[in-house]
């Protein structure tokens, strides 16, 4: 597991145990006191007398519970309301399909056991089998820590025991060793011992328990100590449980097969770090949830925040001896130590043997981290003994087998970092480079801090990944990547009033450059985090969305390989397998005056739709039009004359009455060769306000535009609409405008239309301190060309100063009707 002080197991009192045969790896136990099978008792130990365990005559203590052999389909039931002392170990076994239940009756509270402070669990279970526990409220606090725990179920008995449930529970201020052995400083612990005969355990289910301050760690199914316990605990079921200000860890699974963690939300532990008498097993390093020496192991759905703890501190672990390990679909932000721990074997455990198996099959996808690397923005923090990253690999990268389908595969994530912090993307605790090949495809890094990558080992893949924000040195050359904006819906969750928040930040824009912009994943688990489907055959989206992001266009990428729902307008137009922006499919037009239609329905009137698209044409200066029509407005469309893609961006407000409108691409007539539009996409904006004033320079003056350079003004002619223009000096000249009023973290669209009087010379139009890198796009040509950009602030940033350039030439520029609009 992780790094270690001693390694010797825990020293336990001898016990003297009841057990006298065992059969057929089912324990068989005689019985205390002779009941018919399928009883229930009943106690209430606020009753002034113990009765006879009837409800008209209830047990007032545990005693009498401690005292009784229980069998098939016995039921224990507590008074809600109640509070009883002392610590449970009922006896007996339930059988298949008629387990021994623990539980409540009554209105009211969940009844309280107090262990008062006593050594060892609240409840305990020693070689039993066929329990389900729920509905109560457990506790042990006490000035100072020792082994306790919440539930323990125990295997000593040399062979397989079979369900043990616990759920519904509360447990809580359990005050155990926060940096002691896993299973018996748990709020629910499922141990085995070490024994000849192996001892395993076959169906364990905690769920939908409520773990508040345990020490050590909420959930445990692990053997009694290291190197202990060879056989393979199956068919653990670890969900739906709450877990705040675990001391250590959260959820631990050790040599487990088919384990299943999912649905989970754990915050705020490691915070603590107190080891047991010198001698005994002390681990002070803790993740969130993790597994060892298993195989098989999904942990899914789970939430993990706020981990603090200062030698490892991450969300998630894949520790040593892990063969085919899946994490999806989580969530974690605001980790110290980061997103992921990828564990080396381990030499340093040498009662451990299976420490020295590197963890092999590991798939890690569709997985969101935010701001992990840092405790910024928790209640409380930790303070790192090490680099810390999103991912962090303290040793080289574990892959089995030496070849390269064994080697972990990372693709599909999302990875926010926010401005102002230092975390690396990957990281190896100080080195710049680790041996070892993984592959490392289709993540969305959004990096406006200033952490950079590990170098990786020969065999390593990096393809169709988006890097934006900030680009370091050490980044991975990857042919196929994109670079701007991926436009999430909420990056950071920084607007705490959105309807996009937690995972949901992070889906995109129908906009966004990552839309089917991803390679081909096999074996990819068939849906994302959000529950769209994967295809096995076509492009996915870069990220751990894989939707349209509300998009009202049908079949917007034609990949569905005919026209339909488009129809033609004139004759030549059609769908083909060639010249796609993404996926395998666009739109081909013919020559000159033809395209294809879409009739847009359920639009509501008097509102604001954005309409993007891309487009190119075969013959430069020839053009094609995206546009839209029939919405209760003037028709209004975007001519591209770029023979590779350029973005168009049309916004456009339906009538009083409207509720449809006609999209359209249409290659203009004079034309000799045929053009190309992929990727339509139409959503509704908002806010829709032009954030930008004298947008036009219809003012007549530059005011509040300021000069960049020399050279510039407002001038009277080649104005795109209205009368006037700016115009810029031959060479480094231009202007620029500073607004703010912006919200942080939020996205926005600039569009603004640009050209040279010289054809071969350029025009910059973009944008700059917004918290995120400069972004701009040039214009190169005689007639006016729109310039589209999206942009998300930084998590401080209130203001962007948007400009118009002329870099260098001998001949003007012209600029003309800006636009800076919120889309989420």
């Amino acid at each position: 597991m992780k790094r270690r002080r001693a390694n010797r197991p825990i020293h336990r009192a001898s016990r003297v145990l009841t057990l006298l045969a065992i059969l057929a790896g089912v324990l068989v136990l005689p019985a205390q006191a002779a009941m018919a099978a399928g009883t229930t008792y009943y106690v209430n130990c606020s009753a002034a007398s113990n009765g006879n365990g009837t409800q008209a005559s209830p047990w007032n203590s545990v005693t009498s519970v401690n005292n009784t052999s229980f069998g098939a389909g016995d039921s224990i039931l507590f008074a809600a309301g109640t509070t009883c002392t002392g610590q449970l170990t009922p006896h007996g076994s339930g059988t298949s399909g008629s387990p021994v239940t623990m539980g409540a009756y009554g209105t009211g509270a969940k009844p309280v056991i107090n262990a008062n402070g006593a050594t060892g669990p609240v409840i305990h279970l020693l070689n039993q089998q066929y329990w389900e526990i729920g509905g109560l409220e457990l506790t042990n606090p006490a000035a100072s820590p020792d082994y306790r725990s919440g539930v323990l179920a125990e295997n000593s008995s040399g062979g397989i025991l079979h369900h043990i449930r616990v759920h519904d529970m509360y447990i809580h201020n359990i005050s155990g060793w926060s940096a002691g052995w896993y299973s018996t400083n748990a709020g629910v612990g499922v141990q085995t011992d070490h024994t000849t005969p192996v001892s395993t355990f076959d169906d364990v289910v905690v769920e939908n328990n409520t773990f508040d301050h345990v020490d050590r760690i909420a959930v445990a199914v692990t053997p009694d100590g290291n190197g202990q316990g060879t056989g393979l605990t199956t068919r653990t079921v670890i969900r739906g449980n709450t877990m705040t200000y675990d001391g250590g860890d959260d959820v631990l699974v050790v040599k487990g097969s088919g384990a299943l963690i999912e649905n989970n939300k754990a915050g705020h532990g490691g915070l603590k770090s107190t080891c047991p008498p010198s001698g005994q097993v002390c681990n002070r390093a803790s993740a969130g949830i993790w597994v060892a020496g298993s195989q098989d192991s999904v942990i899914q759905g789970n939430e993990v925040y706020c981990q603090a703890n200062f030698q490892d501190g991450q969300a998630y672990d894949v520790d040593w001896g892990n063969h085919n390990t899946t994490i999806q679909y989580n969530y974690s932000h605001q980790n110290l130590g980061g997103f992921l721990l990828v564990m080396p074997a381990s030499s340093s455990s040498p009662s451990e043997p299976t420490a020295t198996v590197p963890s092999d099959g590991t798939v890690v996808r569709y997985n969101v981290s935010e701001n992990d690397g840092s405790n910024s923005g928790c209640p409380e923090s930790g303070t790192s003994n090490h680099a810390d990253s999103i991912i962090d690999m303290p040793g080289n990268i574990p892959n089995k087998s030496g070849s390269s389908g064994m080697a972990p595969l990372f693709y599909n994530n999302t990875f926010y970092v926010r401005d102002g912090l230092g975390t690396q993307i990957t990281g190896g605790r100080g080195r710049t480079s680790v041996s070892g090949a993984w592959s490392f495809e289709n993540n969305a890094v959004f990096n406006y801090g200033s952490g950079g990558y590990l170098a990786t080992g020969a065999g390593s893949v990096y393809s169709n990944n988006l890097f934006y924000g900030r680009h370091p040195s050490s980044e991975p050359a990857d042919a196929a990547k994109v670079v701007t904006d991926p436009e999430f819906r909420n990056p950071g969750n920084a607007n705490t009033n959105s309807s996009y928040a937690g995972m949901d930040a992070y889906q995109v824009h129908p906009s966004s450059p990552v839309v089917r912009a991803g390679a081909v994943i096999s074996n990819n688990g068939g849906q994302d985090a959000f529950g769209n489907p994967v295809s096995a055959t076509a492009a996915p989206n870069i990220g751990a969305y894989n939707g349209t992001g509300g998009n009202l266009v049908a079949n917007a990428g034609f990949e569905t390989g005919s026209l339909s729902p488009w129809t033609l307008g004139g004759s030549g137009s059609s769908v083909v397998t060639s010249n796609a922006h993404t996926g395998t499919h666009s739109l081909q037009t013919g020559a000159s005056g033809n395209g294809a239609n879409q009739n847009l329905t359920g639009l509501t009137p008097n509102t604001t739709y954005l309409l993007t698209g891309w487009a190119k044409v075969a013959n430069a200066g020839e053009t094609l039009a995206i546009g839209v029509k029939n919405y209760g407005g003037t028709e209004t469309f975007t001519n591209v004359a770029t023979t590779s893609y350029s973005e168009a961006a049309v916004l456009f407000t339906t009538g009083s009455t409207n509720t449809t409108a006609t999209l359209y691409c249409w290659k203009n007539s004079g034309g000799t060769a045929a053009g190309n539009c992929d990727d339509i996409a139409v959503e509704r904006v908002s806010t829709p306000a032009n954030l930008l004033t004298n947008a036009g320079f219809e003012s007549g003056s530059l005011s509040p535009w300021t000069l960049s350079g020399s050279g510039s003004s407002v001038v009277t002619s080649n104005a795109r609409t209205g009368t006037h223009s700016l115009q810029t000096g031959a060479s480094g000249s231009g202007v620029e405008q500073a607004t703010g009023g912006l919200s942080s973290s939020a996205t926005y669209l600039l569009t603004g239309w640009a050209k040279a009087a010289g054809g071969s010379e350029q025009v910059a139009l973009g944008v700059k301190n917004f918290g995120g890198t400069e972004s701009f796009s040039k214009a190169t040509g005689t007639a006016y060309a729109q310039q589209p950009i999206f942009l998300t602030t930084g998590s401080g940033n209130t203001s962007a100063t948007v400009y118009c350039y002329k870099n260098s030439g001998t001949s003007a520029g012209y600029c003309d009707d800006y636009t800076l609009i919120k889309i989420s």
